[in-house]
C-alpha cells in the first residue's frame, strides 16, 4: 500500500514538473496553430496580390543546340560531355534562351544570338511586375539584391519590388528569366513567425527535426499520459473514505 502511494505521489510530481516546463510552449503551440488555421494557404502565399504570367515563347530563327553547347565550359572534355544533365529551351519574358546544366553548373545561352545570356533588364523587370501585380499601386522600391531577405531566403541575386499597399506586398523576380519567384505579404510574414513558434526553429524556420522540439514533444506526451493516469486513479482507483459512524445520543 505504501509503495502504491509513493508511485502515485511520484507520478503527480512528474506531471507537475512537466506542466511547469511545457506550459509556455504548449500555449505557443495552441496559439500559433489557432492563428494558422484561420487562413487558406493560397491567401498566405499572396495569390490574391500577384499571379504568375507565362509569356509566349517565340522560337523563330533560334540557334541550334550544338551552338548553345559550344558556350558550355570544357565542352570538348569527354567527362564534361557525358556529365550533361539537362538541355531545355525556355522563355525569358518571351525571349528564347537555352539552359544547359551539367557538371560545371547551369549556363544560359541567348537562343537568338548564340552568346551567353546577360539576363533581363531593369526596365523589363518593371514591366513584368506590372503584369504580375493585381493591385493598383505603383512600385515603392525596385532593388536588385545580392543578399536574401528573411521573407525570401532563396537563390540570389534577385529583384525585389515592394508596394506600399495594405498587404505590404513584396514581389521577388528572377534577374535571369523575369519569372515571378515568390510573393510575400504582411500576412505571410506573420504566418511565418507563427510557424517559427510552432516548430521551434528560430533560425531558418524550416526544420521540424530539431532535438529540442523532439524533447518537448516527448515531455508533452509524458504530461498527457501522466495526467490521464492521475485522472483514472482519482476517479476509479482511489479508496473511498469511510463515513464516520454515528453513535446513539446518550439519554
Amino acid at each position: 500500500m505504501i509503495a502504491k502511494h509513493k508511485f502515485w505521489r511520484s507520478l503527480t510530481r512528474v506531471h507537475k514538473w512537466a506542466g511547469l516546463i511545457l506550459g509556455v510552449q504548449i500555449m505557443l503551440w495552441f496559439a500559433s496553430g489557432f492563428f494558422m488555421s484561420f487562413f487558406s494557404i493560397d491567401k498566405v502565399h499572396g495569390d490574391h496580390m500577384a499571379e504568375k504570367q507565362i509569356a509566349p515563347l517565340h522560337i523563330e530563327n533560334i540557334v541550334s543546340v550544338k551552338t548553345a553547347l559550344s558556350q558550355y565550359p570544357n565542352m570538348n572534355d569527354d567527362q564534361t560531355n557525358t556529365a550533361l544533365r539537362k538541355i531545355i529551351l525556355r522563355s525569358a519574358l518571351g525571349h528564347p534562351i537555352w539552359e544547359v546544366e551539367g557538371a560545371s553548373g547551369l549556363v544560359r545561352v541567348d537562343a537568338k544570338t548564340g552568346l551567353l545570356w546577360q539576363g533581363v533588364s531593369e526596365a523589363q523587370i518593371r514591366t513584368a511586375a506590372k503584369t504580375y501585380y493585381k493591385g493598383v499601386q505603383s512600385p515603392h522600391t525596385v532593388l536588385k539584391l545580392d543578399t536574401a531577405p528573411k521573407d525570401y531566403n532563396s537563390i540570389v541575386p534577385v529583384w525585389q519590388i515592394t508596394y506600399d499597399d495594405r498587404a505590404k506586398t513584396h514581389l521577388y523576380i528572377s534577374p535571369q528569366t523575369g519569372e515571378l519567384l515568390k510573393v510575400r505579404t504582411r500576412l505571410w510574414r506573420v504566418f511565418d513567425f507563427m510557424w517559427m513558434l510552432h516548430i521551434m526553429d528560430y533560425k531558418n524556420r524550416d526544420n521540424i527535426n530539431l532535438w529540442w522540439l523532439k524533447l518537448l514533444s516527448f515531455c508533452a506526451l509524458l504530461f498527457s499520459l501522466t495526467g490521464i493516469g492521475l485522472v483514472i486513479h482519482r476517479i476509479f482507483m482511489r479508496p473511498k473514505r469511510k463515513k464516520p459512524t454515528q453513535t446513539a445520543p446518550k439519554t
